[in-house]
């Protein structure tokens, strides 16, 4: 490779430690510690067209050299507000605890309402203590109540390894624009009942789309309680989606969550423990992930559910659903341009969770000749469904990290036996027993570093 040619993504390799963080990290809640990330504050209120800012901190931290935060707000209440108009898309601001001195990412989908950043600073100074690691300034765009949820914090220190951290969602409540109040005659008051009106039970946000072979999440969110101490709730999801998982700690903390029986639908139980007190207000209970199989528009329905207080009657509940959208991925390769795509080695399908990187792997070819031939302005964005031209371009030496499924010629990696996709609750000693191979082969053939840290979705060679 010509030095004069080299590009972002390929300086971004001589970097270790953002390629541990981005790589090879394992998830949040497999370790402990007393770091915690949260947003500040925590709950805010705004009307209709004002902004609110919203700064995501973390607390008790030491030597932090690198951050990468993936979360989703409700995009039919909120919107980013650009942190930089120099830049094409719609980005945050980031630091100042940490100095965003090598960006790998900084990305918002207004669409869907999911924000993306990854950054570290350089040189063996790491910081320690608490502070802010990035802004979002939301505009408040219909009433309502947007969730803000982590869907994974990952920190790291100077020499790559994860740091233990424990995350708090938060949420902004979006008022309808107050009128210009007007003199009336104060009536003579009477003494009427109070009305009252039983906990609304939602799925947020209530509409969404995602690609064929991608995730979505859905949280389900309770608002107007009281009194409450256990939650039983039976949801029920069309054919074309694919139930693979759930997180985030709701309200009510002793969960039991699994598949129906009946009929493949989620069954969600929660219930406070003596002697805590009932829950009063709202919250989210829980968040549902999904996975796009068949394109086509979705509901997602609360078929049953079940509220009762602390001796065990039952309390007034409505219900509101959502649907998702699943959009079928692009049928024929993009056209590739002139230059090194004149000459082609075949074509990839970009599975969930495989980066531009693992597919270079996959077939010994640079992940910056990749983007370039098939116009990725952004490398550390491509979707699932997304058809690749692979053209021939020699990646030497190739870095370790995750490799793809090679999906045409000779690959780099192992002779793939079978393939198998991880099924929700499954490990590798399972699958190792399955297959009659040790769990040390199959970590080894799809470079898995740490053996617990498989994902529902994920498709394994089996050697």
């Amino acid at each position: 490779m010509q030095r004069g040619r080299e590009s972002p993504i390929l300086r971004g390799l001589c970097l270790p430690i953002v390629v541990l963080l981005l790589m090879l990290a394992v998830p949040v809640a497999a370790q402990g510690g007393g770091t915690r990330v949260y947003f500040d504050p925590a709950s805010a209120t705004v009307e209709e067209g004002e902004t609110a800012t919203v700064d995501i901190v973390v607390e008790d931290v030491s030597n932090l050299q690198g951050v990468e935060v993936h979360m989703v707000f409700d995009p039919s209440v909120l919107e980013v507000v650009d942190a930089d108009a120099g830049m094409a898309g719609v980005q945050v601001a980031l630091g100042p605890f940490v100095s965003p001195d090598f960006v790998a990412q900084n990305v918002v989908d207004p669409g869907t309402g999911r924000i993306d950043f990854a950054y570290s600073q350089m040189g063996n100074t790491p910081v320690s203590g608490s502070g802010v690691i990035g802004s979002i300034t939301f505009r408040a765009t219909a009433s309502g109540v947007s969730p803000l949820t982590f869907i994974e914090v990952l920190l790291a220190d100077v020499g790559g390894n994860q740091i233990g951290v424990t995350t708090e969602n938060g949420q902004v409540t979006v008022t309808a624009e107050t009128p210009t109040p007007t003199a009336t005659p104060i009536p003579t008051p009477t003494d009427t009942p109070t009305s009252t009106t039983g906990a609304v039970l939602s799925l947020i946000p209530s509409t969404s789309s995602v690609a064929v072979g991608d995730w979505t999440e859905v949280t389900l969110h309770v608002a107007n309680a009281s009194n409450l101490y256990g939650v039983e709730v039976h949801i029920a999801y069309g054919a074309g989606l694919d139930w693979v998982g759930h997180g985030g700690q709701g309200c009510i903390d002793d969960v039991v969550v699994g598949p129906s029986e009946e009929d493949g639908g989620v069954q969600y139980a929660a219930s406070l423990q003596a002697p805590s007190a009932p829950f009063e207000g709202e919250c989210d209970l829980i968040t549902l992930t999904f996975v796009g199989s068949d394109p086509g528009t979705y509901s997602i329905e609360i078929a049953s559910a079940l509220l009762s207080d602390p001796d065990g009657n039952s309390l007034e509940v409505t219900t509101q659903g959502a649907t998702i959208e699943v959009v079928g991925p692009t049928e024929t390769p993009t056209p590739p341009p002139g230059g090194e795509c004149t000459d082609i080695l075949g074509y990839h399908v970009v599975r969930r969770g495989e980066t531009l990187y693992a597919v270079g792997r996959a077939y010994g070819v640079r992940p910056d000749a990749i983007a370039l031939c098939n116009g990725i302005i952004n490398p550390n964005l491509i979707r699932a469904g997304t058809t690749l031209a692979i053209p021939n371009a020699p990646w030497s030496p190739i870095p370790p990290g995750p490799v793809a499924i090679p999906q045409f010629g000779p690959g780099p990696g192992t002779a793939c036996r079978y393939y198998h996709t991880v099924r929700w609750g499954e490990n590798l000693f399972r699958i190792s027993l399955r297959y009659g191979v040790s769990m040390w082969t199959i970590a080894e053939a799809n470079r898995i570093y740490n053996l617990n840290y498989i994902w529902a979705g994920q498709v394994l060679c089996i050697p």
